[in-house]
Order: C-alpha cells, then sequence, then structure tokens
C-alpha cells in the first residue's frame, strides 16, 4: 500500500492522529502503516496496559469503558493542547471465554452477563468516544472519527440469526454513529463520522470463529483497505457504516 499516494489523491492530510485501543491487532497494524508512510504524522495511542512511548508513537492508558477515565484523559489533552485530525476507535469485544462471554448459537443460549459486556466494550465505548473526542478535534476542512463495527450489527442483513448479544451491541453502535452523526452535523459540517467493517480478521478477537469464513484477512491487509477507505472519506458520508472495500452496509 502506498499511504502516500492515497493521501496526496485525497487531499487529507492528518497530522495528529489518535488510536483507541491499538496497542495490538488491526489498530497496530493501522498505527505501522502510518508511521511507515512520509507523512508527518504524530500517532497517539490508547490501552488498558501501560505502554513506553517511542520517537513516533506517545501512548496513553485508558480504560475506555469507565467514564472517569474519559475524564482523565480529556484532562491530558487540555493541559498537552493537543487537537486531533482523525482518530479510529479500534476497541471491541467477541469473545472472553474467561469470563464465559462466547457468541450464542441461539435465543436458547443468551447470556446476560454476556449480552452487559458486549454492550459495554461495542457500545458504550463509541458513545464515550464520541461524547468526549468530539471537542478536541483540529478545525481542518475535513476530521474523522471511525469506529471499527461489523456487518453482523446490520439488522436487515440478518438473515442467518444467532450471535444475539454480539449482534445487539453492534447494530446500537450503528445508532449512536448515526445519530450522533445527525446532532454534530449541525454544528460542525466539517466532520465524518463512521462505521467501518474490518472484515474477518486474524486476530484473538475473531480466531476461535476463522473455519467457516471465507475469506480472512491477516491485520496488514484489513488495516491497508480501512485506511483507504477512512481517506476516501467525504463530508456526505458522515453517520454511514462502510465495509473495507468501501461498500456501504444497510442498518
Amino acid at each position: 500500500m502506498n499511504l502516500d499516494k492515497i493521501i496526496e489523491k485525497t487531499n487529507f492530510y492528518p497530522k495528529n492522529i489518535l488510536l483507541l485501543g491499538a496497542a495490538d491487532g488491526i489498530g497496530q497494524a493501522i498505527s505501522k502503516i502510518l508511521i511507515n508512510s512520509n507523512a508527518n504524522l504524530k500517532i497517539y495511542i490508547t490501552s488498558r496496559e501501560k505502554n513506553n512511548n517511542t520517537s513516533r508513537i506517545k501512548y496513553y492508558q485508558l480504560e475506555a469503558t469507565e467514564e472517569s477515565d474519559w475524564l482523565k484523559f480529556i484532562k491530558i489533552l487540555d493541559k498537552e493542547k493537543i487537537k486531533f485530525d482523525l482518530i479510529i476507535n479500534t476497541i471491541g469485544i467477541l469473545h472472553d471465554e474467561e469470563n464465559k462471554i462466547i457468541p450464542e448459537k441461539s435465543i436458547k443460549n443468551f447470556n446476560a452477563n454476556s449480552f452487559i459486556q458486549n454492550v459495554k466494550v461495542n457500545t458504550l465505548v463509541t458513545a464515550l468516544c464520541i461524547k468526549y473526542m468530539t471537542d478536541y478535534f483540529s478545525k481542518n476542512n475535513k476530521v474523522i472519527l471511525a469506529s471499527l463495527t461489523a456487518r453482523l450489527g446490520s439488522i436487515s442483513d440478518n438473515n442467518i440469526g444467532g450471535w444475539i448479544s454480539y449482534r445487539a451491541s453492534k447494530a446500537a453502535q450503528h445508532m449512536i454513529i448515526k445519530t450522533a452523526s445527525i446532532e454534530i452535523k449541525r454544528t460542525n459540517n466539517k466532520m465524518i463520522i463512521v462505521g467501518l467493517h474490518p472484515g474477518t480478521v486474524e486476530t484473538k478477537l475473531s480466531k476461535p470463529y476463522l473455519k467457516s469464513a471465507s475469506k480472512i484477512f491477516d491485520t496488514n491487509e484489513s488495516a491497508e483497505k480501512l485506511l483507504e477507505v477512512i481517506y476516501n472519506l467525504s463530508n456526505t458520508d458522515t453517520g454511514n457504516i462502510y465495509d473495507y472495500s468501501g461498500r456501504i452496509i444497510p442498518y
């Protein structure tokens, strides 16, 4: 992928980029592509664990499901006077076998704790991100807040059922993205808020469920496709959900 050519073609030159939950997986792959470009970028990454800063990346510790942590985080941003041009939220959950969070095969397998944790990670984080981060964007002509989501969050595209908690949390995430985009467009029509489906990617999140997938990306492949979609977004795209190829996923 030649990110520099895409930047030149799209005329989108973000300088400060925030990646939420990007210490590993797709987020980490995105950060590597950005760092290896010739663009003069400053990369900021949040994660639950503490990480050491590098010459190109500044890390912040953030438990993104806790509103109190967001309040601490924005105090740091205020102190450091940081404004972003692009924010990508890569935080999500599909399974956590240690805590008995497993996608349900049927309504008979529905688990209240699994449902709450799916909503907490997949839905609440997006809501808190939009709530607090929209005040920390630059005044450039195009700024973007993109959250990774899933095609399974589409209600109209659900033809096989299953995975109720995950589907519901992602459908709710889509509603938050759509609703917030309408509201924010009234006061800032330069801001683009979208959801992005990365495809089936070989990560810890999806590893137990790869056998049934017809197409599997490695993290770098997915990251490349997502960045191309992001850089090609226009202001009229706000509120939409896109897959890795740039196609709109219906709500």
